[in-house]
């Protein structure tokens, strides 16, 4: 059980945080949502975060942004394709941007939503080793996460105080907040790499995980090109062998899976564009054909390309 001393709200807070700080009148929660969800963030920002009370349900539906619940009261039900996850109190539950999710609430309670975009934090040399453990839902509670929980729901708790603030540099002091955040829990994603092969010896050696860090950033800024597995393994000086398994043992994917989450999340953005062609779009992600685009988006995503541009109501 996640201790609730790290996470109560007062009865001030709980009152305060339900009016928005630029007083947007907020969500009619009973409503049924499309799809792609167009988040209304606070001015000149790619946030918005909400205290949310009520026991509405959200069907299912995506957006570009992250989303973080946190349940303070009672739990909650987050299903992110067809895995369910069933939160207890305090638990810290983040969902990729453009993953289609629900979310069910109890009959009572309360909860942290919070959206915020990816593209300030995104652009940072070392947010590359970051995303290679965001490839999926991350679950984080007071058990499986002991060494970094208290740090990262105080985080939370401090992020929420700024956004229901009065500091002329809350975005500033948010951003801080969600930076520190996504650092603990890489530092504590590295230090807890799971050794599956006995021939890989222990901890992976300093040397080695720079030589991966290294890799992870050029994959991101090149995922267009024609990287193979071979290459990749001859820019760092390692042999084929070696970097398959060490690759998977640090990212948790195998090196194609890898490459591949990266061009179909870059994909998403390019087919909200209805102008753009599905065969454009395969090329410019760095597919030799449409029908390898094709499978690869079905795989990640679940659903084909044009499936996936007709639940943004830009079908052609």
């Amino acid at each position: 059980m996640n201790p609730r001393n790290l996470f109560a709200l007062t009865s001030i807070q709980c009152q305060k945080y339900q009016v928005q700080p630029d007083d947007f009148p907020g969500y009619n929660w009973f409503e049924t949502f499309d799809e792609y969800e167009s988040p209304p963030y606070i001015e000149q920002s790619t946030l918005r975060f909400w205290y949310n009370n009520q026991d509405a349900n959200f069907t299912t539906h995506w957006h570009n942004a992250v989303e973080l619940i946190v349940p303070l009261e009672e739990g909650y039900s987050v299903t992110v394709k067809s895995e369910t996850y069933h939160l207890e109190p305090g638990d810290i539950f983040l969902i990729p941007p453009g993953e289609l999710h629900s979310l069910a609430a109890p009959p009572s309670g309360a909860r942290f939503i919070f959206l915020f975009e990816l593209n300030f934090i995104g652009q940072l040399d070392d947010f590359s080793l970051t995303r290679s453990f965001f490839t999926k839902p991350l679950h984080i509670t007071y058990i499986s996460h002991a060494s970094i929980y208290e740090k990262e729901i105080s985080l939370i708790m401090e992020t929420a105080a700024y956004y229901w603030g009065n500091s002329s540099v809350k975005k500033l002091h948010i951003y801080s907040c969600l930076m520190e955040f996504f650092a603990n829990y890489t530092d504590f994603c590295c230090k807890n790499v799971p050794i599956q092969s006995q021939n890989i010896g222990g901890s992976i050696p300093k040397q080695t995980s720079q030589k991966l860090n290294t890799i992870l950033k050029y994959i991101e800024q090149h995922y267009s090109d024609k990287i193979t597995l071979e290459s990749a393994a001859d820019m760092v000086n390692l042999s084929k062998f070696y970097f398959t398994r060490i690759f998977k043992q640090y990212t948790g994917k195998t090196f194609y899976d890898y490459l591949n989450i990266l061009r179909i999340h870059a994909s998403e953005e390019l087919l909200m564009d209805n102008s753009n062609s599905i065969s454009y779009i395969s090329k410019l992600c760095g597919y030799t054909s449409v029908s390898s685009f094709n499978r690869s988006f079905r795989k990640i995503k679940e659903c084909t390309p044009t499936e996936f541009r007709n639940l943004l109501g830009h079908g052609m």
